[in-house]
């Protein structure tokens, strides 16, 4: 996503979904869910074709790592399927990889990605990104990360 927010800043701050593609390498079925994921986050918005990059994308470009990490927790925690995680990390101590399966596949997918496995994925990578979360890959399980998931 970081590349994605450079990408566009190099760019005056915008392009076609086409010009992603050929400057990314990437197919457009790649470049999608990213995009999604960049808007839903605030950091990008998409109109026509075009990605535009917001002001909280020019700003987090500007950030340190861990402030990143910090704005990355807060729109995590304003989604329904990561609340519910929480809720029920906080009342369970951990929880199975099924068991976050079935949570993002009733609250309607996590980050537009084409399938459930790589929508877990996503929401695991971004969750231990933010301190929400940890994962065993290992035993498959999830638990609360360090940081105090309010």
């Amino acid at each position: 996503m970081l590349g994605l927010l450079r990408l566009l800043r190099d760019l005056g701050g915008e392009a076609d979904v086409a010009r992603i593609s050929e400057e990314t390498g990437m197919h457009a079925d790649e470049i999608l869910p990213l995009l999604a994921f960049s808007e839903m986050m605030g950091f990008i918005y998409v109109e026509k074709g075009d990605a535009k990059l917001t002001k909280h994308g020019i700003n987090f470009l500007r950030q340190g790592h861990m402030e990143r990490a910090g704005y990355v927790r807060e729109k995590l925690m304003e989604l329904d399927v990561f609340s519910e995680i929480l809720k029920e990390l906080k009342k369970k101590g951990s929880l199975e990889k099924e068991s976050v399966m079935e949570i993002i596949a009733s609250k309607g997918g996590f980050c537009y990605c084409s399938n459930l496995e790589e929508e877990f994925n996503c929401l695991i990578h971004w969750g231990v990104y933010s301190g929400l979360i940890e994962y065993d890959r290992e035993e498959n399980l999830i638990r609360l990360g360090e940081i105090d998931a309010k």
